[in-house]
């Protein structure tokens, strides 16, 4: 599959957040991010706008000439505030593995959770997608594919056939689709009934489809991913981690590869991750998410940092939809 370009409902993920600046933090907040780094902050870039939660998040130049990352939460930013420290565990775990950035430290703060990482050099990519970023990202999914199974099982409980295939709210979702009961999100273009009866049985499949034990980031887009100067791509924002198939997080990504105009029916013939694989298996994967990301951009939302949510989700559920469609010869 090779598009012609980006459509239409374009996300910049370089612009989806709104936060406080470094300064704008409780001082106990600043203190403990000193404290947990090591050292004092002597220069505070302005902070990230990637991303969907409007809690800090900001690249810092320490006293003793070291720079860091660093991320903080409280009960304002409730999403953010739980996964600071289940990042945090999981980083724990990583160890700087699987291009993971390393962990120097977590606390708490008052009711404030923050975080201080590895600041890794690099440029965001999908902007649009180019081959060459798609190979690193490519690369790194196949390192993190390479993780014993027993340090996963040590890392996480979670469960992609569980958490993403059994997720109950996206299978109704595709079963009232299919119904002709709920009617299509304004930028999703409608399928025929048919279709989308099959979307919806694909989306059933996907509880078997995802059993794996391989370790999945789950969260994978182009802003949870850094093109550093030697083409190696570094993944970032852990909090999502579960248990699934190798092939998972690379295939998330080929919908809005193949929007941006990637021949990703090469990439995936070529790619070890999808040797054996069952295709039905990728469709159900496919679809299941393609309810999921319908489901959730149905959801009111009032005006917020993340109002940018909904435009990436009615995003997803295109470029997901446009892949199945082009994989299954819908027309």
């Amino acid at each position: 599959m090779e598009a012609e370009g980006p459509s239409v409902t374009e996300v910049d993920y370089r612009r989806t957040s709104s936060r406080p600046s470094f300064a704008e933090l409780p001082p106990e907040v600043r203190d403990g991010i000193a404290s947990v780094a090591g050292s004092a902050v002597d220069v505070a870039a302005p902070p990230v706008t990637t991303g969907f939660t409007g809690a800090y998040a900001g690249l810092l130049a320490l006293r003793d000439g070291r720079r860091v990352f660093a991320k903080a939460a409280g009960p304002a930013a409730p999403h953010a505030l739980q996964a600071i420290p289940r990042e945090a565990g999981i980083l724990r775990g990583l160890a700087g593995r699987v291009t993971a950035p390393e962990l120097v430290g977590s606390a708490a703060a008052g009711d404030w959770q923050l975080v201080v990482l590895e600041a890794i050099d690099g440029e965001m990519p999908g902007v649009p997608w180019a081959q060459h970023d798609a190979d690193a990202a490519h690369a790194a999914c196949i390192e993190l594919a390479a993780l014993d199974p027993a340090d996963v099982a040590a890392l996480t409980t979670s469960s992609l056939a569980v958490d993403v295939g059994g997720d109950t709210a996206a299978l109704a979702c595709l079963d009232e689709l299919a119904r002709g009961t709920r009617s299509w999100p304004d930028g999703i273009p409608a399928l025929p009934p048919r279709r989308a009866a099959e979307l919806a049985r694909l989306g059933h499949q996907a509880s078997e489809a995802l059993v794996g034990d391989r370790l999945v980031h789950s969260d994978l887009r182009p802003d949870n991913m850094l093109i550093t100067a030697q083409g190696a791509a570094r993944l970032v924002d852990w909090n999502w981690v579960a248990r699934g198939p190798a092939w998972c997080d690379f295939v998330g990504l080929l919908p809005l590869m193949a929007d941006h105009g990637l021949d990703v029916d090469r990439t995936m013939a070529r790619s070890p991750l999808l040797y054996g694989v069952d295709g039905e298996a990728v469709d159900a994967f496919l679809a299941i998410i393609a309810g999921y990301m319908v489901e959730s951009c149905g959801h009111p939302i009032a005006p917020s940092p993340l109002n940018a949510i909904r435009d990436h989700q009615r995003l997803m559920a295109r470029t997901f939809i446009a892949l199945l469609a082009h994989r299954r010869g819908w027309s």
